[in-house]
């Protein structure tokens, strides 16, 4: 029976930080479905959807992970007809339901230091469970946004990021905003 861990998060933009996450789960027997957030449960802006699922998708075939892991976008339609965040405890139900079986929560260090702020945390606990890694590669988003924002070239970055993302990132001028 197939194990699945469930990786959630805005990935803006995905790093090798969040892979690294991913070949670590899929180490451990998960089939790793990376959810990237629909609508930031806090209120984190971001870059467009299709972008952040797309930059997903790339950077695990750049990365050979597709029989590890895929990009799942059932926020999307848990999303649809309403401007309230998506809650991981919605999510988690319906791929339970979709799946036919119970996934885990894989998270990273940063989640699990603010998970007193999660919405039914006790109830995903209980129900699903959590696997929390460490980040082995110490790579932030944030830092990536601020600097492209700044003016770095996106293929400056290819010790951050798979070149495919990269190369996406300045086809599509995304953080170019900053």
């Amino acid at each position: 029976m197939t194990r699945y861990a469930v990786y959630g998060g805005s990935f803006d933009p995905i790093h090798y930080g969040h892979l690294t996450l991913v070949e670590r789960a899929s180490a451990l027997g998960y089939e790793v479905l990376m959810v990237p957030a629909y609508r930031h449960a806090f209120g984190k802006q971001a870059a467009p959807f299709v972008h952040r699922v797309r930059m997903c998708e790339l950077a695990l075939e750049a990365c050979n992970l597709q029989q590890q892991a895929r990009v799942c976008d059932i926020e999307r339609g848990l999303a649809q007809d309403s401007d309230a965040p998506v809650y991981t405890y919605d999510v988690l139900r319906a791929l339970q339901r979709a799946l036919q079986a119970t996934p885990i929560l894989l998270v990273g260090p940063d989640i699990a230091a603010e998970w007193q702020r999660w919405y039914r945390r006790e109830d995903i606990d209980r129900e699903f469970g959590r696997v929390s890694l460490p980040m082995t590669r110490a790579i932030r988003s944030t830092e990536i946004r601020q600097r492209l924002g700044a003016g770095a070239s996106p293929t400056s970055l290819q010790a951050c990021m798979p070149e495919p993302v990269c190369a996406y990132i300045a086809a599509q001028e995304l953080y170019s905003y900053m």
